[in-house]
């Protein structure tokens, strides 16, 4: 991907300058308004541009057709990725933060892509409510109640009287909005799952993902309207713990319309309707090539030094996840052997 030049790049320019407070340099700091054109924020036309939409007095009123295909090109274009917590760099997740991120050719995780996502929508007229959510490895490590929830944005949109679920910061999960409607919701090759979980509370819903998508197994979020601040104290966790998925695994996704493209640390995925196909990447070049072409990232302010020590502490982390995969095998043949 090409880095954001003319126009973009001067746009890009002047919300930097008309951001930047006291916290300290580069930052934008939070509560900042961005300056306006035509009524509306000037980031929101490179925004759109970065989704493919060149005319944003094209869009009109808020339709649900205009909201599918800003989502589709949201997953499409933006990848969900936390390479700076990986290089010990944590982005803010504050809507001006992220949505700077994104016109500089980034993306993030949820807090960043969501958050963002959101802001654009409000801006077009759309009914957005954030939400917590919690993403579960298993239904037995899922939270007790609501209160608990943090560790996902989510996002409602409410449109001609139906709520949607819209989700660009789930990773590989939703390609369009899905309804807030109980049952099994099919999109592509993927059957996910919608179910409102009465056991937790009367707004605690949970969004199951695909089986054949590995990473999570679901997401519980309520109702209960939320702001970007009360996320803070879980992003601080999550970008720097060292037992967070996010410090200990380089993270890249994407869907499109046929599946999902992934990487995680230097294993390059794709699911689609044909089954799962990996491949390993054995260089830093290899591996930086894949996330500025296939991802659509800018990545060209990560210095050589960078690139090699990122790409070296990821072979390190899967050699020996490998290792203890093979060292648990025989036990696993062993188990099976039993059950026979």
């Amino acid at each position: 991907m090409s880095r954001i030049d003319g126009g973009a790049g001067e746009l890009m320019k002047i919300i930097i300058a008309k951001s930047l407070g006291p916290e300290k340099p580069g930052a934008l700091p939070s509560g900042t308004m961005i300056a306006q054109t035509n009524d509306r924020p000037l980031w929101v036309a490179p925004y759109l541009a970065r989704l493919g939409v060149e005319d944003p007095e094209s869009l009109g009123a808020p339709t649900l057709e205009t909201l599918r295909a800003l989502h589709r090109a949201h997953v499409e274009r933006i990848a969900f990725e936390n390479i700076d917590i990986q290089l010990g760099r944590p982005q803010g997740i504050s809507p001006e933060e992220s949505i700077a991120r994104i016109l500089a050719g980034r993306g993030g995780y949820c807090f960043n892509l969501n958050n963002a996502f959101a802001s654009l929508l409000t801006v077009l007229g759309y009914d957005v409510t954030l939400h917590r959510g919690a993403i579960n490895g298993s239904v037995k490590s899922a939270k007790a109640t609501p209160e608990e929830y943090g560790t996902h944005l989510a996002l409602t949109v409410v449109l001609d009287g139906e709520r949607w679920s819209v989700d660009v910061g789930l990773a590989n999960s939703h390609h369009e909005p899905i309804p807030l409607r109980e049952g099994v919701h099919v999109q592509g090759p993927f059957s996910f799952r919608l179910q409102a979980l009465p056991e937790i509370g009367p707004d605690a819903w949970r969004f199951v993902t695909d089986p054949v998508q590995t990473t999570f197994h679901s997401m519980d979020f309520t109702l209960a309207p939320a702001a970007w601040e009360d996320f803070g104290g879980h992003h601080a966790e999550l970008s720097t713990s060292p037992q967070s998925s996010f410090v200990q695994t380089c993270e890249l996704f994407r869907r499109d319309a046929q599946g999902t493209d992934f990487i995680l640390n230097d294993e390059l995925t794709r699911d689609d309707a044909s089954g799962r196909s990996t491949r390993v990447l054995t260089s830093a070049e290899e591996w930086f090539q894949v996330a500025e072409n296939l991802f659509r990232l800018d990545l060209s302010a990560i210095g050589d030094a960078d690139r090699a020590a990122l790409f070296e502490r990821m072979q390190r982390a899967e050699e020996a996840w490998r290792a203890a995969q093979r060292a648990a095998q025989p036990a696993a043949d062993a188990q099976l052997d039993s059950d026979a």
